[in-house]
């Protein structure tokens, strides 16, 4: 997996870092590309961030003009991908709901402990790349997260609705309301992430849509 992280996340993020001329958009699209590839996967996020924040970190080294703001332009990149992965989470489970269907309560759970500390994570995966760096660029990290520790991200908001969206469901199942949802669920086992992810993808291309028009 971190062979695979690497090729697939990290040299493309650091390659954007140093010379994307619309970083926000291209660091976007990796992650958002990242997270396709693995069928939107809610496990995957947190390393897709990691080796995403670490590329960036690398760019930025070898990047002429003005640093500060590449690294808020990649940030922003990454908090909008992050964040929207996560809706997409929602958006799957509000959906198989209201269609009557449902998700195999393993699933909500892995989902559930895989998004709740996401925004916790970003912070630290920060402060750890910003630890890394040199001269301005370490004080630019710094000053980013100081921040964003303040203002809080998309990626935080975000999570506290989807984290309420599979408190009802579990509270749901637990109250027999689910109706065959037991059924349902074995029979959907696995089915999250590929719903997620066609979410994810339907979202995806609507924002290029927009940025292209």
């Amino acid at each position: 997996m971190a062979t695979e992280i690497t090729k697939d996340v990290l040299e493309p993020a650091r390659e954007a870092a140093s010379s994307a001329e619309d970083i926000r958009a291209e660091v976007r699209r990796l992650v958002t590309q990242a997270l396709l590839e693995r069928e939107a996967d809610p496990k995957a996020i947190k390393a897709v961030i990691q080796a995403t924040v670490e590329g960036v970190g690398q760019g930025l080294g070898q990047r002429a003009g003005d640093v500060g703001k590449a690294l808020q332009e990649a940030m922003t990149g990454i908090d909008e991908a992050v964040a929207k992965s996560v809706y997409a989470v929602q958006m799957a489970v509000e959906e198989a709901w209201g269609q009557g269907r449902e998700f195999a309560d393993a699933d909500l759970r892995e989902a559930y402990t895989a998004v709740k500390d996401l925004e916790d994570d970003l912070m630290a995966t920060l402060k750890r790349t910003g630890d890394k760096a040199q001269g301005t660029l370490k004080s630019e990290f710094e000053s980013l997260r100081e921040h964003l520790a303040r203002t809080g991200t998309d990626t935080g908001a975000q999570v506290k609705t989807v984290l309420g969206t599979l408190n009802d469901r579990f509270n749901a199942a637990a109250t027999g309301s689910a109706g065959e949802a037991g059924q349902a669920a074995r029979e959907a086992a696995g089915r999250l992430s590929a719903v997620t992810s066609g979410v994810l993808r339907g979202l995806a291309d609507a924002l290029d849509r927009k940025a292209g028009g």
